[in-house]
């Protein structure tokens, strides 16, 4: 920018100093032309200015709103994601410990009715190989109707334990949710951030660059509901795009 108007005040110099000459000389319709020349240097000089000050606030206000959006983030979705990803921890240990009282309680249920089965087969064996007494075979039928008796209360408590285990397994839907939001909530920071560092790049980049080739382009002004111009900008890209295409 400062060897940008360096040119422009020299290239002022050259046509004041031809102006002074043409008056010196009494050639009006050269001088018109130096004036001209300078006048239209100047508005250059003004238009350069304009769009790097329009691009400095551009930039300011795009910054300023993912700053304000990042803000907001840290005061209230941050600290939201952490209560919820406490509360899935909560229900996961919840649900983890009903789950293994379950199984736990269950084992002691089935060891027994494994046991009394094992040896009711073993004795069965022996009556089908016709090894039994009268007193033994006496014997094993009050063991198969003791077994017959506990089965009953016993499949009810194992089927109750299984219950158990399914509905303490209700917390993958919420805790899924939860995951998945906290997910997006750590995507939508990032996405802010990058654009952080993209601004502030910018920013530190544009006392380096060279106005190049600004064209004369009206502005549109603020747009009124139903009168919409089709050459106004409707986005933040399409300045950002307008004012790079100038230069700026």
């Amino acid at each position: 920018m400062v060897f940008s108007e360096s040119i422009l005040s020299e290239q002022c110099l050259v046509q004041a100093r031809g102006l002074v000459s043409s008056i010196e000389n009494g050639d009006e319709d050269a001088a018109v032309g130096h004036l001209r020349e300078i006048s239209r240097i100047n508005e250059t000089k003004m238009f350069q200015e304009i769009g790097r000050l329009t691009r400095e606030l551009h930039d300011t206000l795009v910054g300023f709103g993912i700053e304000t959006e990042i803000s907001d983030l840290a005061v209230h979705e941050i600290p939201d994601a952490r209560e919820r990803l406490s509360h899935v921890i909560d229900v996961t240990d919840k649900a983890a410990h009903k789950t293994l009282t379950a199984v736990e309680e269950a084992i002691p249920v089935c060891r027994e009715l494994e046991e009394s089965a094992s040896k009711i087969e073993h004795q069965w064996k022996r009556f089908i190989s016709r090894d039994l007494s009268a007193d033994e075979f006496r014997e094993l039928s009050r063991e198969i109707g003791g077994h017959l008796e506990i089965s009953a209360d016993r499949y009810s408590k194992i089927k109750a334990y299984l219950n158990d285990i399914l509905m303490a397994q209700d917390f993958q839907d919420i805790t899924g949710q939860i995951i998945r939001r906290v997910i997006g909530l750590v995507q939508d920071v990032e996405d802010k951030l990058i654009g952080l560092i993209k601004i502030s790049g910018s920013l530190d980049g544009e006392d380096n660059k060279l106005a190049k080739n600004p064209a004369e382009k009206v502005l549109e002004g603020p747009q009124v509901p139903g009168k919409e111009s089709a050459t106004a900008l409707k986005s933040q890209d399409e300045v950002d795009d307008l004012l790079s295409s100038l230069g700026f």
